[in-house]
């Protein structure tokens, strides 16, 4: 018997009338008494005795439908578990980006998106530029969040904001009265900013080689959340984005405007080949959501320093 076989049986057992059961299971009369027929033929007992234009299961079909009840609760766990997934109440979604925006907006996002999809797991990984990526492109991660990426064939890249370059420095470093800070204000300072080998620190690079100031750094970070605690102890000024100011860790920090302006592509990072789940998709918007707030925030505590 297949399942739909025994699911047959099962309403007639409760409904006691091929009737009944096929107004349950939104089926024929006919198509009902037929199964039930075909059903016994194929086991070669009787499943049910006629008694008073009832239908009386047999203890064979007893027996038989209480190993079968768990087929059933499997069924509905499953049904269950397709409404959940088709409502988004459910699932993993797996999250890669560089450490800057691991720390400073998915926080705030992952718990925004939460609130409404408590039953959600996530994986979040922290990986460098171009090992984000990769975990993209391999299928490793669902999402990636990264800031200046290079095009790729098998990606595809959304910039979802422009997100400006400042300095950072403590409250009470003499840079920190500044309205605009440049290459030339930076010159006699200990730097700690974006290695020269990265794209960030290219872009840099090229601000300061147009302002006739070379880009020598005291430190060289990867990621510039740790440039930003460094300069929080006092190691130096720190060049680094603003989503890092955005974050809440720093708000000893002082974030000036850097001259000339250096704009950074915060994008998404998706599959080309594969459709991003319903989740997927419903977490890109609840980031650009939280993103679009913490930035807006950031912006606003910068314009009254």
């Amino acid at each position: 018997m297949n399942l739909r076989q025994i699911e047959i049986v099962r309403a007639v057992m409760r409904r006691r009338t091929t009737v009944a059961a096929a107004e349950e299971l939104a089926m024929s009369q006919s198509a009902v008494s037929n199964a039930i027929k075909h059903a016994e033929s194929s086991l070669g007992f009787n499943l049910f005795e006629r008694i008073n234009n009832r239908l009386v299961p047999t203890e064979e079909a007893k027996l038989m439908l209480e190993k079968a009840e768990p087929l059933f609760m499997y069924q509905q766990a499953v049904n269950r578990c397709a409404e959940d997934l088709k409502a988004g109440r459910i699932g993993r979604i797996r999250v890669v980006a560089t450490s800057e925006i691991s720390e400073s907006i998915l926080p705030h996002a992952i718990s925004a998106f939460l609130e409404t999809h408590q039953a959600v797991t996530f994986e979040l990984d922290s990986r460098p530029l171009m090992s984000v990526l990769d975990e993209i492109e391999t299928g490793i991660g669902d999402i990636g969040f990264v800031l200046e990426a290079p095009k790729r064939h098998d990606l595809v890249l959304e910039e979802i904001a422009a997100v400006s370059a400042v300095c950072a420095c403590r409250s009470d470093h003499p840079l920190a009265s500044h309205g605009r800070v440049d290459p030339e204000d930076i010159a006699g300072e200990r730097l700690v900013a974006p290695a020269l080998h990265s794209i960030v620190g290219i872009l840099f690079a090229e601000a300061f080689a147009r302002r006739s100031v070379s880009y020598s750094p005291h430190v060289q970070v990867r990621f510039m959340n740790v440039a930003a605690r460094l300069a929080q102890k006092g190691c130096g000024v720190a060049l680094i984005d603003e989503i890092t100011v955005a974050s809440g860790h720093f708000s000893d920090l002082v974030a000036i405007p850097f001259s000339p302006a250096i704009t950074l592509a915060l994008t998404v990072v998706l599959p080309r080949n594969r459709m991003p789940s319903r989740l997927t998709k419903d977490f890109k918007a609840c980031f650009q959501q939280t993103m679009n707030l913490r930035l807006g925030a950031a912006r606003a505590r910068q314009s009254t320093h």
